[in-house]
């Protein structure tokens, strides 16, 4: 051995004889080891020592062995000559492996053959190669995991790849699909949006532009049904940018499209019964005056306000109101064309617009829309009750300039026909338009001033209840009655539609909350025992200043607490008017006057402008709330005002509570307070301290809820 080492000694001096070469072989990056003939390790240079941590002592002599760990490979030393190049851990001095890449030459000299063995650190190499993978896995999985289709293309449009969401898209395997074109198994559903589809690939793999679907764009799904996409086709480019394929990236919005759909018929239909609503109606009405201008064509509009329907609504209540508007729909339905519209546009008021039809034909509709109500019958709990409807007929023609101006004439037709005796069909004619108008203002005019004059209003109130046991801060909001020269309540529905009409609406704001301070003023103990006292005001008076001055003057002198009163404000007052109603609202709000908006949620851009409102409370339109337990919509919109308004630390009220069931509902998507009949009907106002002394008794106005 010692003989061999001697050798070996002196073929490696031999070999590194030159001090140039020792000086480029002891500083060369790469780890060298000279072996002798049994494989025993003669020397290293500076990178062998650096690399496994011996020194000469420690190391040469030894077996080459003792640096490499074999593993699983089937060698031995005498055969490892044969596999001059393998891959194997190196062993540390440490005992530490890393992976490490061995390459063998043999050196002849003398008929001995030695070796030197050139060892390089794959260490980092093997880092990269594990993070790369992880990074390839991660991404597959990554892809395969997302919702989204995910197609990718050669530079011919052929696909090269597909996730599972693209096979499920498509109806396909992601097998079937690679290496098919892209226009074959991406079949969009008419000529148009394939040549779209077309276009927008010729320009990802040509020009490199990126393209969205067209919002329409659809497909045929697994079941034929058709199903919804919306995407985008990208181009795919290598490091030096040159396009050699695109990405299709689709997401399947078929629900988002029905949910668009249905929140544009909600926002264009009546709920209850389905028809167009009011503002649909006058959108088309405007569609077929710019018809009749251009094309010359005659139509006809007709106004129809059921008479006695209030009959129904006061003795069986709005469960019965609401069935029977809903046969009445279907009634009158039957009675026009499919190219026809019959609106519902108030809540007893119907409206029918009839393109292409002459004067005679408008005359015939209207007739048999009368009679139909006429012979109708409505049968509620074993009681039998007859209605009518007066109807107002505007016929159209190129004079006609505005949506409002049919509407007005429409209106004073109608109500002729109902001072005429009801039940009957009048035609608007334009020779007697001023008359006509005149006296429609002048009746509800004076009907209203009357009842002022003659202080025949009353002051109703209906509680609004915490919903939650920890709260037991209530309210009452103060409504208005009319008295009839009969002494019957008139409701204000049938009242205020004409005051707001008539710009009558700021006088009788000013006797509801003059009376309702008279009233503290009487009795301020009960008022004080409340949270806050609710007052609706008009849009008219929030446009009015005299008006602002007039509320200020009132509770100063009356020295009524600012904190106690609250103003409610309905939604479409304050689109009207937004600017005003900020200003009224920032004025009284600095004195420490509440302000809650009503209605909330009626229009399409109620949460767009709520943030420039400093109001404290929003009033969940009702609409919403009586079916919140059977409509998803409607409980989803409840639960998104509360949050918004819980965002924006405003408190909400929900209208139109029935039962114990809705409240609980209500409970759940986070609402504070309810009113409605579940929670009390309403009643005269100087009866509220009764109605707290019961209360109290039920140790407090909340029980009356739950």
């Amino acid at each position: 051995m010692s003989g061999s080492t001697s050798d070996g000694r002196k073929l490696s001096q031999m070999m590194l004889r030159s001090s140039t070469a020792n000086a480029i072989l002891e500083h060369i990056n790469e780890a060298l080891i000279t072996l002798d003939a049994g494989m025993n390790i003669l020397d290293l240079n500076r990178a062998a020592h650096d690399m496994f941590g011996y020194q000469d002592e420690e190391i040469i002599g030894q077996p080459f062995l003792k640096l490499v760990a074999l593993g699983d490979m089937d060698c031995d030393v005498a055969e490892m000559t044969n596999r001059p190049e393998f891959l194997c851990d190196a062993i540390h001095k440490s005992g530490n492996t890393f992976p490490g890449e061995f390459v063998l030459s043999p050196i002849h000299d003398e008929d001995l053959v030695h070796h030197i063995v050139i060892v390089r650190d794959l260490s980092t190499r093997k880092a990269i190669e594990n993070a790369l993978h992880r990074e390839k896995e991660l991404a597959q999985i990554t892809l395969h995991s997302i919702a989204e289709a995910v197609l990718t293309t050669d530079a011919n449009g052929v696909i090269n790849s597909a996730n599972s969401a693209s096979a499920d898209l498509l109806g396909s395997t992601e097998e079937d699909l690679v290496g098919r074109p892209l226009t074959d198994k991406l079949v969009l559903d008419n000529l148009d949006q394939r040549r779209e589809l077309r276009k927008a690939l010729k320009d990802a793999l040509e020009y490199g532009v990126s393209t969205e679907l067209n919002d329409s764009a659809s497909l045929a799904g697994k079941s034929g049904e058709e199903v919804a996409i919306a995407g985008l086709i990208s181009p795919l480019r290598d490091s030096d940018g040159k396009n050699i394929g695109s990405v299709i990236v689709l997401q399947n919005v078929t629900n988002e499209r029905r949910m668009q759909e249905l929140l544009s018929h909600q926002a264009t239909h009546d709920e209850l019964t389905g028809l167009a609503n009011r503002r649909e109606f006058e959108r088309r009405l405007q569609e077929q005056l710019r018809i009749i201008k251009t094309n010359h064509i005659a139509g006809a509009a007709l106004l129809l306000d059921l008479d006695r329907f209030k009959i129904v609504n006061d003795t069986c209540g709005h469960a019965a109101g609401d069935l029977l508007l809903r046969q009445l729909t279907q009634l009158m339905s039957v009675q026009i064309r499919s190219s026809d519209t019959l609106a519902r546009i108030g809540g007893d008021e119907f409206a029918v617009l009839l393109p292409s039809c002459d004067d005679k034909s408008a005359g015939r509709v209207a007739e048999s829309l009368r009679q139909t109500v006429a012979e109708y019958r409505f049968r509620w709990e074993n009681r039998n009750f007859a209605l009518g409807v007066s109807i107002g007929i505007v016929n159209l023609d190129m004079e006609w300039s505005s949506v409002a101006e049919v509407i007005s004439a429409a209106d004073s037709a109608c109500l002729m026909a109902k001072e005429a005796g009801r039940d009957r069909v009048i035609t608007y004619r334009k020779a007697g338009e001023e008359e006509q108008k005149r006296r429609g203002e002048i009746e509800w005019a004076a009907r209203i001033r009357e009842s002022l004059e003659l202080n025949r209003f009353r002051l109703y109130c209906q509680p609004i209840v915490p919903i939650s046991p920890d709260n037991d801060r209530w309210s009452v909001e103060v409504l208005v009655r009319m008295v009839d020269a009969e002494g019957n309540m008139v409701p204000p529905m049938a009242f205020i539609p004409a005051a707001e009409r008539y710009d009558e609406m700021t006088y009788i704001d000013r006797w509801v909350v003059e009376n309702t301070i008279k009233q503290w003023d009487a009795d301020p103990e009960t008022f004080n025992a409340m949270d806050k006292c609710n007052i609706n005001l008009s849009g008219q008076s929030l446009a009015n200043e005299a008006f602002l001055d007039f509320v200020i003057e009132l509770i100063e002198n009356h020295k009524v607490p600012w904190e106690k009163v609250c103003f409610e404000i309905t939604e479409t007052a304050v689109v009207a008017n937004l600017e005003i109603a900020r200003a009224f609202i920032e004025e009284l709000s600095g004195r420490g006057c509440r302000f809650a908006l009503d209605d909330f949620g009626s229009g399409l851009s109620s949460f767009a402008y709520l943030k420039h409102l400093p109001v404290h409370f929003l009033k969940i339109d009702g609409v919403f709330v009586k079916d919140i337990l059977n409509d998803k919509i409607d409980a989803a919109m409840v639960e998104s005002i509360a949050q918004i308004g819980h965002a924006m630390d405003l408190e909400t009220i929900a209208e139109f509570v029935e039962n114990d069931e809705v409240i609980a509902a209500l409970n759940k998507s986070n609402v504070d307070y309810a009113q409605g009949f579940g929670v009390c009907r309403p009643f005269p106002l100087e009866e509220l301290g009764d109605y707290i002394a019961k209360q109290t008794q039920k140790k407090g106005p909340r029980k009356i809820a739950m």
